[in-house]
């Protein structure tokens, strides 16, 4: 049944503009896109963005001399990395002074601290590593290899916790190195809750775990911001394509019009775009890049006709988590000279919170950035991320010198000079940070959330969508969302070639 025309003010029809593709988001899905649709030669296209400046959940931030990072952190590996390969071709990374890579996503960073100031020996911490990650490779192979699983709903964080203390059962360390090592093991497990982007690895599906595909070469930062990246695409974007503050409230996308022609029902624009104001546009074809957590909340209403049910059932199958981080400004460092950072182990009986109110204790790895050198910062997940993001600045500032006072054994520690954090979760625009394949989910969800919609008059692909969420070997990443951009504008350009 088509859908009827919007209405707004008197009754009639608020129809100012055209294009032939709209992007709904202007986050880097829909610059990649945007960008990859200008560049062969399309330029009647637009970008409606709901917020007052571009790039979505990247998000740099300039406060005097420091550069700080509230969305995207890293490139995620550099060989084969469509981000760090136009990072290299715009020489992005010739800032030695503020650039920072990490070749092994598993290491910690400095000290590793437990109550008190004293230090857990790095040979112990390099061993249980070495434990760690061979079980973490074990969880891939589930999908890599094949392996059959006992229980097709069990879970990584399951999985970890019964087989980790039967491998350090095994070794041959001493009760207390043991009970150490048990200890990392359980703060360990927080990291790779801010790594996947849920709120417990309980939450993550085994069978799918390797799914996700890693680029080899470490994490890398950019030291001038990673907006720098943005700044390249943008400049084969006309400023005048990218409108801001322009909240899509619907899309009416498979609508009849009076002359059945092709041609002419190609001309008159059929899929209508109805913002928040009340303007609406008028578009041949959309790109729908907002983020899963928005779609999750909004799917059976930001489209009408109604999304199909299969795409309905892979949206709310699929996980997307709160990951937040808090930055911390002091006078000076507290912290050793060059020190990319450190770790706070929590005492066996304490490594786990018991409610989000106690969400310091989720708090783990705080690390140093180049761009920000007086700075530390840490990242905060699931339910304690959100619990956090209702405190005030003062009360979160308080509580985390607290704990880092009792940590590293130095009440001297003062109150940060200022402190700056992220709030993905209460964020309405995204409704939490990214995408995990959750119990119950596969890649096949993420291919079919990708789907784009057909017109049933055209056969043409009137709705795509683009986004980290909608790649299946690299979801959460800045690179799924630019590579699925550019995979929505090339679904255009060879149609139209066809």
């Amino acid at each position: 049944m088509a859908a009827a025309s919007p209405k707004v003010g008197n009754g009639f029809p608020k129809v100012t503009r055209t294009a032939k593709v709209v992007i709904i988001g202007g986050g880097m899905a829909g610059i990649s896109a945007a960008q990859r649709l200008k560049t062969a030669g399309w330029t009647d296209v637009k970008i409606l963005e709901a917020r007052d400046r571009p790039g979505g959940r990247i998000w740099t931030q300039r406060l005097g001399s420091n550069t700080i990072e509230l969305g995207a952190n890293w490139i995620h590996g550099s060989e084969g990395n469509p981000i760090y390969k136009l990072a290299c071709d715009h020489n992005l990374l010739k800032n030695t002074a503020r650039h920072q890579t990490f070749n092994d996503r598993y290491r910690l960073r400095g000290d590793t601290f437990l109550p008190g100031g004293q230090v857990i020996d790095r040979e112990i911490v390099q061993e249980f590593l070495e434990m760690y990650e061979e079980l973490i490779e074990e969880c891939s192979d589930f999908f890599l290899k094949k392996k059959t699983l006992q229980h097709p709903d069990e879970s990584v964080g399951n999985y970890l916790e019964q087989e980790f203390p039967k491998r350090l059962g095994l070794s041959y360390d001493n009760d207390d190195v043991k009970r150490l090592k048990m200890t990392l093991f359980k703060q360990h497990l927080k990291q790779e809750t801010f790594t996947t982007g849920c709120h417990s690895m309980k939450e993550v599906g085994l069978q799918a775990f390797g799914e996700y595909v890693s680029f080899a070469g470490g994490n890398i930062n950019l030291p001038d911001g990673y907006d720098t990246v943005l700044d390249v695409l943008l400049k084969d974007i006309p400023s005048e394509c990218m409108l801001f503050n322009k909240q899509v409230k619907c899309v009416l996308w498979d609508q009849m019009v009076a002359d059945n022609s092709s041609a002419e029902r190609h001309s008159q624009h059929a899929i209508s775009i109805v913002c928040e104001d009340g303007e609406i546009f008028k578009a041949d074809h959309v790109i729908v890049t907002v983020p899963l957590g928005f779609l999750k909340k909004h799917a059976s209403t930001f489209l009408q006709p109604p999304l199909p049910e299969k795409k309905l059932r892979s949206i709310a199958k699929m996980g997307f988590g709160v990951v937040d981080k808090i930055f911390l400004e002091f006078e000076k460092p507290f912290w050793e000279a060059g020190s990319p950072g450190f770790q706070l182990v929590c005492k066996e009986d304490e490594t786990n919170p018991r409610c989000p109110q106690e969400w310091y204790k989720k708090l783990y790895i705080f690390y140093v950035d180049p761009k920000a050198p007086n700075t530390v910062f840490a990242w905060l997940s699931g339910e304690e991320a959100l619990h956090m993001e209702a405190l005030t600045e003062e009360e979160v500032a308080h509580t985390i010198v607290q704990v880092l006072r009792r940590f590293t054994g130095n009440d001297d520690i003062p109150l940060p000079q200022r402190l700056v954090r992220s709030r993905w979760g209460g964020d309405p625009l995204c409704c939490g940070s990214y995408s995990f394949i959750a119990i119950g989910a596969s890649g096949e969800d993420i291919d079919t959330i990708a789907e784009p919609l057909y017109s049933q008059h055209t056969r043409e692909p009137v709705v795509q969508f683009a986004g980290e969420a909608t790649h299946r070997q690299h979801h959460s990443t800045v690179h799924a969302a630019y590579l699925s951009g550019q995979r929505e504008a090339d679904r255009l350009i060879h149609m139209c070639r066809a």
